[in-house]
C-alpha cells in the first residue's frame, strides 16, 4: 500500500515516478527505446532534482528497461558517474529486463560502482521479491 501521492515526471523515452511504500522511498525510471547520451542526460536532471528536493532522503531505485531496445556507451558512462556522484542518497537499485545484455551491462556497472543491484526478468517477479 502506498504511503505517498506518487509524483511522476514524463521525460522523452524515459517517465520517473517518485512514491513511498513499506517505509522506503522509491524512484521508478521507466525507459523506452534506445537509453541516448540525451535520454541519460534528461533522465539524471530529473534524478538530481528529486535528490535536491529531498536531501535527507534514500530512494530505492527501480529500473525497468522492459521496453529499452538498447543503449549507448555514452549514456551508460553518463549513468555511472550519476551512479557515484549520488551514492549517498541511494539505498539499493532494482533492475527489471528480460533482456540478458541490459541486465549483464547493469551488473557490470554495479560493480564497477558502490551499489548493490538486484535483478528481475518482470514486474511481477521484482513486486513479489521487493515490494
Amino acid at each position: 500500500m502506498s504511503e505517498s501521492i506518487p509524483f511522476s515526471v514524463p521525460v522523452e523515452g524515459v517517465e520517473v515516478k517518485k512514491f513511498s511504500q513499506n517505509s522506503h522511498n522509491y524512484l521508478h525510471f521507466t525507459f523506452n527505446g534506445k537509453f541516448t547520451h540525451e535520454l541519460s542526460s534528461d533522465a539524471i536532471d530529473e534524478w538530481k532534482s528529486q535528490c535536491k528536493m529531498n536531501p535527507s532522503e534514500k530512494f530505492v531505485h527501480i529500473w525497468d528497461c522492459q521496453n529499452m531496445s538498447g543503449f549507448d556507451k555514452q549514456a551508460k558512462d553518463l549513468w555511472m558517474e550519476q551512479m557515484n556522484s549520488l551514492y549517498d542518497q541511494t539505498e539499493r537499485i532494482v533492475l527489471v529486463s528480460d533482456n540478458i545484455i541490459i541486465r549483464g551491462a547493469a551488473r557490470l556497472m554495479s560493480r564497477f560502482t558502490k551499489h548493490t543491484l538486484c535483478a528481475y526478468r518482470t514486474l511481477v517477479e521484482m513486486s513479489a521479491a521487493e515490494l
